[in-house]
């Protein structure tokens, strides 16, 4: 039988409908043929999953549905953060992925690409980043910044923690932990750090346009296009492999946040340039 991907949606949003169109053309750009069907997960309740060579679930909700009610089926999971990915992982289902966030220690890079004498970054610690926080502050004792952590459990603890974090300024990297960061307390982190003129360094395009200085993050369709290289070459007779960071990524600026926090960033060019080198460090 010839071999079909199943891409289910966790809602249609614009960003899932991007993922989705960038991986049908990802397919057709390698010349491929393989039939894809496109589902929103809400068309799926009560219906048994369809049958496909490979189950794609893009975000979060799909990635809990399908990753509970598949027994068999090879699944590869997109467009979710590592600690949610992992979560779902078994050693007895075939499972892939694509993080959403970035490796900590390109993270790390971005930061000391952009603010070239940075010496403190600060992180803000919920329940689902605990993981990440740890690798975030063991990449920024490998560069050499000072790295500190403070644990939020409320809304209530971000105003004190920042002003614990920043008492001599540096830089507040955020992490994708929705029990930290969300549209309710992003607002406030962010005029608390512009306060303090703590530049903030995002993980998604919504950061840069909310006030953040710089953002690190993977389009869409640079999500979609490292999903197809893995679907074909598993459908080609391959292993699924363990799940893997993004390797494109894009780089967001604010000049604006930049010049009012008296700071002077480079471009996104030099400071791709800079990132890359100190990626290469050993």
């Amino acid at each position: 039988m010839a071999a079909n991907i199943v891409v289910v949606l966790s809602e249609p949003a614009p960003a899932y409908q991007a993922y989705a169109q960038g991986f049908r053309a990802s397919l057709e750009k390698r010349g491929s043929t393989i039939e894809i069907q496109i589902l929103e997960l809400s068309q799926l309740t009560n219906q048994p999953l369809p049958e496909a060579s490979l189950l794609i679930a893009v975000g979060s909700r799909a990635a809990e549905a399908l990753g509970t009610r598949n027994q068999h089926q090879p699944l590869l999971l997109a467009m979710l953060p590592r600690t949610n990915l992992d979560r779902l992982q078994s050693p007895q289902a075939k499972i892939g992925g694509v993080y959403i966030d970035q490796p900590a220690a390109r993270y790390i890079a971005l930061a000391r690409a952009a603010i070239p004498d940075l010496e403190h970054i600060g992180l803000l610690v919920g329940r689902d980043s605990k993981d990440a926080a740890a690798r975030l502050m063991a990449a920024a004792r490998d560069a050499r910044l000072r790295a500190q952590a403070e644990t939020i459990s409320s809304e209530a603890d971000i105003y004190p923690a920042m002003q614990r974090l920043f008492a001599d300024s540096g830089a507040l990297l955020a992490t994708p932990d929705t029990s930290v960061f969300n549209s309710q307390t992003i607002p406030s982190i962010l005029l608390s750090a512009y306060r303090r003129g703590v530049p903030v360094i995002g993980f998604s395009p919504a950061y840069i346009n909310a006030g953040a200085m710089v953002a690190l993050y993977s389009t869409p369709e640079q999500l979609a296009a490292q999903s197809a290289d893995i679907s074909l070459q598993f459908l080609a007779g391959g292993s699924m492999p363990a799940p893997q960071y993004p390797r494109h990524y894009t780089i967001g600026i604010n000049e604006r946040v930049a010049r009012s926090l008296g700071l002077s960033l480079e471009g996104e060019a030099l400071i791709r340039e800079r990132l890359e080198r100190l990626e290469r460090q050993p």
